[in-house]
């Protein structure tokens, strides 16, 4: 995916209406907006036609009933994916279909992709009918002539699938049979013990920080990691490489990091809205960001006892990055 966008100096914020008409005579039910933390797409010219597209709620358990409807939150994150697929596929007739990246927690909880083909949401549409529309705000991410990469956040009237009164068992049946594909690069991982022994004994003693460092890290058992160490009065840094005794980017795999008397830093260039705050195990805030070049780098950083801590995984998941940040808590100050 690419992401050089995070580096434009440029932002731009463009606000677009679209209203599909006419819409069914269902179009007086009104479906309970959820709350969406953020719906980003990547807008760039893919040689397999799939546009992804990033979808973020802020709930934990997306098992909840949705308002006063029998559907759960589950049931209509999976309608407005399918109601956005629609909406673009109509608009621009140009995708084969658009790949959805489905996370809760604001992100922390990943909960699978799902690839929508035109044809399968224009068939959905046809089959349940369209209801009321619903304002749907989309950060697009995008390159400007030239190759500038650009972001806009772009506001749109969506008709909703009417998947009320008598068809919600119909709906919760279908989504039922669309589950997610699995995400491969999660196999078998979050099972490879970090060197915690090891790591500690070439901290401790040379910082004045407390020092909090994993148990697990998200890697396969089949994969070796090297590390470089550096510590002083005021802060640590874990560099972790894939590989014995290679380095460079290439071989980069995350780093584990602690700086005294630090702010919240995302970079400055980065827009506010690439960003956002996380909760972290303990109820400790946190907050998320990713920056992207020739690869993408995700981090989280926290504070406490005012030493900020950060941990980065190259081309890493939220989820996964998160995860390596909790087991850091959970096990406290080694």
């Amino acid at each position: 995916m690419r992401g050089r966008w995070l580096f434009a100096a440029i932002f731009a914020c463009v606000v677009t209406a679209f209203t599909i008409a006419p819409v069914t005579p269902n179009s007086a039910l009104a479906r309970t907006e959820l709350p969406i933390t953020e719906i980003r797409w990547f807008n760039y010219s893919r040689e397999d036609s799939w546009q992804p597209i990033q979808f973020i709620v802020p709930d934990h358990n997306t098992t909840q009933s949705a308002g006063s409807s029998k559907l759960r939150l589950y049931d209509v994150h999976i309608a407005k994916m399918f109601e956005i697929s629609r909406f673009l596929c109509d608009r621009d007739r140009t995708w084969a279909g658009y790949n959805w990246s489905y996370g809760a927690a604001n992100g922390n909880i990943d909960m699978g992709n799902f690839k929508i083909s035109c044809n399968l949401a224009r068939t959905t549409a046809t089959t349940y009918g369209l209801g009321k529309p619903e304002i749907t705000v989309i950060r697009r991410n995008f390159d400007l002539p030239g190759g500038q990469p650009s972001v806009a956040v772009e506001k749109y009237s969506i008709p909703t699938l009417n998947v009320e009164k008598t068809r919600v068992v119909q709906w919760r049946n279908f989504v039922q049979k669309f589950p997610p594909i699995p995400n491969n690069s999660g196999t078998n991982q979050a099972n490879t013990r970090f060197p915690v022994s090891n790591i500690s004994q070439q901290i401790k003693g040379k910082t004045r920080v407390p020092v909090f460092l994993p148990s697990l890290l998200p890697l396969s058992d089949t994969q070796q990691l090297d590390f470089d160490v550096q510590a002083g009065s005021h802060g640590y840094i874990v560099e972790m490489y894939l590989g014995k005794d290679c380095r460079g980017g290439a071989c980069a795999f995350g780093t584990i990091t602690a700086k005294k008397n630090e702010p919240f830093s995302p970079p400055s260039q980065l827009p506010r809205d690439t960003y956002r705050s996380i909760e972290l195990a303990g109820g400790i805030r946190g907050i998320y960001f990713q920056t992207c070049g020739n690869y993408c780098i995700s981090y989280v950083e926290w504070q406490r006892l005012g030493v900020l801590y950060r941990v980065s995984l190259k081309n890493g998941r939220q989820s996964e990055v998160v995860g390596i940040a909790n087991s850091a808590l959970q096990a406290g100050s080694r």
